[in-house]
């Protein structure tokens, strides 16, 4: 069997705080969703056959050392492997694990030359890790050089640190966020609790102050078993954004990365949950119910698929769905693990 590198185990002082906050409070379902999202656990050491390093298939996209050009209008930057707080379910657990410095000077100009030959792309999403552990001066100089080549292309941040570390949208990032709009914030909340006006005062001030200052903000969340996967949790959740003037944009399904199968929902359960949870909410609280298809067939909209292009295939050795996309390839997602 194949050997990974373990993800640290870093836990950001305002994730203590809001475990903290709900231990006191006596709120124990809570406090284990929070809990599990980040604390290691001796269930990631099971690691199945499924499961792999790349679970998207990046590497088949990868176009410079840090750049990935998988969709065609679109590419995405892996600034650093640092972030505030790691998600055990991170399916770029050994990118991160790996890879800890901000992107480089030389780095950036290998991306900022593939910009300037492929006019096709017209947004960058700035991923990592987390590209805001890096400084306002640091994340700057990326804005500069990207737009020097391409004036008019749309950045998004990639972040959890609205949840994770909400001191850093200073009024000086925000400042700087406005400055470079074209600009979004694209981020990652998984549980109602993250953004609660009782147990998380300072994430939700966050997202108002993103919402207040004209800046463009949608979600994504992960499907996670036991931690979010009922429909209660989930309408909260996204209602809740949209109350804040949020739009909710994806719900994703777990993705194969090695140790995180006690994270996933089995695929047929989540379909199952999220057309149950279509029933409790308007279409503007509803985001996608995606997959990432394994080995990098990329984005499915589970809730649109084309029934001739989805089927079960079962045989002795596995259950697995099968999806062929519009060029007749099939990628394969398992139905169980």
């Amino acid at each position: 069997m194949q050997q990974y590198k373990q993800l640290p185990e870093v836990i950001s002082p305002q994730w203590q705080c809001l475990m903290q906050r709900l231990k006191d409070a006596g709120e124990l379902d809570a406090l284990h969703a929070i809990e599990s999202q980040c604390k290691a656990s001796d269930k990631e050491n099971n690691i199945l056959p499924c499961e792999m390093g790349d679970p998207l298939g990046a590497h088949w996209y990868t176009v410079t050392s840090r750049l990935i050009h998988q969709y065609k209008n679109r590419v995405l930057l892996l600034t650093t492997g640092i972030c505030f707080s790691y998600c055990r379910y991170c399916f770029r657990r050994d990118y991160t694990a790996e890879r800890d410095g901000f992107i480089t000077e030389d780095e950036l100009d290998k991306v900022c030359e593939y910009l300037k030959n492929h006019s096709e792309v017209e947004e960058i999403l700035l991923s990592g890790g987390d590209p805001l552990t890096g400084s306002d001066k640091m994340l700057e100089h990326i804005f500069i050089r990207v737009r020097e080549v391409r004036p008019e292309i749309l950045i998004r941040l990639g972040t959890r640190a609205v949840i994770f570390a909400p001191e850093r949208f200073t009024d000086s990032f925000m400042q700087l966020c406005k400055k470079y709009r074209p600009l979004w914030i694209i981020p990652h909340i998984n549980h109602p609790v993250e953004i609660s006006a009782k147990f998380s005062p300072e994430s939700r001030a966050v997202l108002s102050k993103i919402v207040d200052n004209g800046i463009g903000i949608q979600t994504q969340t992960v499907l996670l078993k036991g931690i979010n996967d009922s429909v209660p949790i989930l309408k909260e959740l996204f209602h809740d954004l949209t109350i804040l003037g949020i739009k909710p944009g994806y719900l994703f399904q777990g993705d194969l990365a090695p140790g995180t199968s006690h994270f996933r929902v089995f695929l047929e359960k989540g379909v199952i949950l999220y057309n149950e949870l279509k029933k409790e909410l308007s279409g503007l609280s509803t985001p996608v119910y995606a997959v990432d298809l394994p080995g990098g067939g990329g984005k499915i909209n589970l809730a649109q698929l084309n029934p001739n292009l989805f089927d079960v295939k079962v045989s002795k050795k596995d259950f697995e769905y099968s999806f062929v996309d519009k060029d007749k390839n099939t990628w394969t997602y398992p139905l169980e693990q």
